[in-house]
Formats: C-alpha cells, structure tokens, sequence
C-alpha cells in the first residue's frame, strides 16, 4: 500500500513490525481506536508505532496524579471530618476509587509504610481505567431529606390507623 504520491510504502514487512511492537507493548483495543482516531487530527501521521502509541500513552501518562500525590490526596480527604457541608477535591477519579478499595478508615489513619500497598490498587484502578473502565466522582454522596405528610383518607392514613387501633387494644 503506497501513500498518494508514491513517498511511502506501507509494505506487509512495515505492517509487522508495527504489529510486533504494538503486542509488545500490549496495546489495548479502546488505545488502538483512540490513537486511530487521534492520529488523523496531527498535522502528520504517526511514522512509527511508538509514535502512533504515544498518541494515547504519553496523555494517559500525564492524566493521572504520581502514586504519591494519589496517596497523599487519598489520606487528606478520607480524613475529613465527616459533615454534610465539606466538599471532599479528589485529584482524580481513580484515587477516590482506590480508596474506596482500601478502605477510608485505613487510609484516615495511614503512615509512609502504607504507600507501598496503596500503589498497587492504585496501578490496578489506573490500568483499568485505561482499559475502558469508568470511574466517577459523585457530586454528593448525601440522601436529601424529604418530608412527605399523610393525606387523611388516602390508602397509607387508613393502613395507619388500623395498625394504630390494633396496639392500642393490645397496650389496654
């Protein structure tokens, strides 16, 4: 396959190579169609694979906060006093899932020493992230309060009062 002016050729020997380091790198189906779709908005085509990966990968790189930030953020905001007007900043969706993996309260509590087991869940939720899975911060994680009266006669008055009548014979 020859580009428009003859300038390059896409031979079957090109086509290999690009799929031996894609595999090698492990390329991942949502990378391969983010990096397509990326690389024809560049104002030249990717002329290898490492650039063609690095379309999706050096982005991705650079979307998550360093595990120690994760970390940090991570104990901060699960140690927040719980009440209904604080506002948790997670630094990204992937931290406050992997905190809710660990646990709140150990992170609420945790030293240094737990930076090494908080990386590993925190590599995992990134690697999924990357896969295609999706993580969300909640805008609030608080059920509104709602006041609803009983209308007199309706079906739920009536279920009401009869069990009200049955306790007071009972309690006499």
């Amino acid at each position: 396959m020859k580009t428009k002016n003859d300038d390059f050729d896409w031979s079957f020997d090109m086509v290999l190579v690009w799929a031996r380091y894609l595999t090698k790198k492990e390329i991942t189906q949502s990378e391969f169609v983010r990096a397509s779709e990326l690389s024809f908005d560049q104002d030249w085509m990717p002329s290898n694979a490492k650039e063609f990966l690095a379309l999706v990968r050096t982005q991705k790189t650079n979307q998550y906060p360093s595990a120690q930030a994760a970390f940090d953020n991570a104990c901060c905001q699960c140690g927040l006093i719980e009440d209904r007007y604080v506002k948790r900043k997670w630094a990204h969706a992937v931290v406050l899932e992997t905190a809710n993996r660990l646990g709140w309260g150990k992170l609420k509590n945790a030293d240094n020493y737990f930076l090494k087991t908080f990386t590993n869940i925190y590599e995992q939720v990134i690697s999924e992230h990357r896969d295609g899975a999706t993580f969300v911060i909640p805008k609030s994680h608080q059920v509104e309060y709602e006041r609803t009266v009983v209308k007199p006669g309706s079906e739920a008055d009536i279920r009401i009062r009869k069990q009200l009548s049955e306790i007071m014979k009972v309690a006499v």
